[in-house]
């Protein structure tokens, strides 16, 4: 405020009083200076800790606009407790960086000047009322990776120009109403791994904003891994990036902001992506659904609506394998389109009407992706950029991308598939017939009896033996 009325005193008054009042702050700020090193001395350095390891790290940086003085102290990884720390912050403080520390309590702190404060990895298990309302600049604040679940109604009272909040990874399972009403510029807000907020009852039954008192300057939600099913958020909310990765919904919340530019919808447990799952999302740049384990394909005219859009990503979802050769629209054309993965998908390949769509791509991502490399893919050879895609089938160009391969290799059987199997059974078949004849012919048939001739001549002929007439007469 000082540098504003000195700007506007040196436009009315003579350059020579102009000076005079520069001269005049430098000396006060000198002083300043002078008097602040005791303060600065007892909060970074302070008589308990003063030449160990647990001193603070404290530097003088030149901050915008006019390169005014500013003070960062980093006391980040210094086992610090909340009985160690002063409430009273040293002068031209900008950045406190107090993370990785013991802190069971968040710290009371008084400052005009602080802008950043840091308190992630601690152990901090509440929030009380005006906690931090004694830091009427504060812009950035930082509470991810505590233990807290308990925030009392008016814990962010008394911080009028806060911009960010962060208070992901902690145990949030109930909000008071009308939270963050006090919080009247805020852009950011960060509620994910909080896996019990599904528990709120304003995610359940009523709008986000209403009930808890979100402004309309809010840009960026993220609300990964806290276990909803849906969500409520006002049309007409200017919101620009939600995140909803880590969830349960098994579709695209329906009553969402038409002004998203950047959607994450991914490890849900959608099954089908549907052109009412993509009605609200005309001004969508970037969209993601990946890790999708329950996702089967892509319905046709589903990114329709995405006209705007320029990168989208299936990454990951292990069981997608169906993209329609329609998803894009029947004339598929979407000019802004550059980007697209279909990294670890189960694809087997793409219709040729996907071709106009794919030939403006600047990244086309098929890693991991088991292509057909017959003639009804060869179209993708003809693509000017690497999709890093490899063949799967046919065997004998198995495991090769498909920017290598011939394209003679690209062929397809003038026979479907089934003749060829209808083929090769009728040959067992008849090799099993012809051998049964041959076995059959050479034995004996069972029918025919063997008569044998018996009479003088025949060796079969009975035999008389009679007694020795010699021995007889003898």
């Amino acid at each position: 405020m000082g540098r504003i009325a000195i700007r506007n005193t040196c436009r009315s008054r003579a350059g020579v009083a102009c000076l005079l009042l520069l001269v005049a702050l430098v000396c006060g700020a000198c002083g300043a200076e002078n008097i602040d090193a005791d303060e600065v001395d007892r909060f970074c350095y302070p008589d308990s800790k003063r030449d160990s390891r647990h001193s603070c790290e404290c530097n003088n940086v030149s901050a915008a606009p006019w390169g005014m003085r500013a003070l960062r102290i980093d006391c980040s990884y210094k086992e610090y407790r909340s009985a160690d720390l002063s409430e009273l912050l040293p002068l031209y403080i900008d950045t406190l960086d107090l993370a990785w520390n013991a802190l069971d309590l968040a710290p009371v702190f008084s400052s005009d000047s602080l802008h950043q404060l840091n308190l992630m990895h601690n152990n901090i298990s509440q929030l009380s009322g005006n906690n931090f309302a004694k830091l009427i600049s504060l812009r950035e604040l930082y509470l991810g990776w505590n233990s807290i679940s308990l925030v009392e109604a008016q814990a962010f009272a008394g911080l009028p120009h806060l911009q960010v909040l962060d208070l992901s990874h902690n145990n949030l399972h109930s909000l008071p109403g009308q939270l963050f009403a006090p919080v009247l510029v805020l852009a950011s807000l960060d509620l994910s791994w909080n896996r019990k907020l599904n528990g709120t009852a304003q995610l359940q039954h009523g709008d986000l904003y209403t009930d808890l008192g979100i402004n309309w300057k809010l840009s960026t939600l993220r609300m990964d891994a806290c276990s909803l099913q849906e969500l409520r958020l006002p049309a007409g909310a200017p919101l620009k990036e939600l995140s909803l990765r880590r969830n349960l919904f098994r579709r695209v919340p329906g009553q969402l902001p038409q002004t998203l530019l950047h959607f994450d919808i991914s490890d849900n447990l959608l099954e089908r992506l549907l052109p009412e799952d993509t009605a609200n999302l005309t001004q969508v740049r970037q969209l993601f659904v990946e890790d999708m384990s329950l996702m089967q394909g892509v319905a046709a005219h589903a990114l329709v609506p995405l006209q705007l859009l320029e990168s989208i990503s299936f990454q990951n979802s292990r069981h997608m394998n169906h993209f329609d050769g329609e998803a894009f629209g029947a004339l598929p054309k979407i000019p802004s389109l550059r980007t697209l993965s279909f990294r670890g998908t189960l694809l087997r390949s793409f219709n040729s009407s996907l071709s106009p769509v794919f030939a403006q791509l600047t990244e086309l991502d098929l890693n991991g992706v088991p292509l057909n490399c017959d003639c009804e893919l060869v179209w993708l050879k003809k693509l000017s950029i690497e999709t890093g895609g490899r063949c799967l089938r046919p065997s004998r160009i198995r495991g090769m991308l498909v920017s290598s391969a011939r394209r003679e290799a690209f062929s397809c059987d003038t026979w479907p598939r089934w003749a060829y199997g209808l083929v090769v059974l009728t040959l067992i078949a008849l090799c099993a017939v012809g051998i049964y004849l041959i076995v059959m012919g050479l034995r004996p048939h069972r029918g025919v009896t063997m008569r044998r001739k018996v009479g003088a001549g025949s060796p079969y002929a009975r035999v008389t033996i009679e007694p020795n007439r010699q021995e007889n007469l003898s």
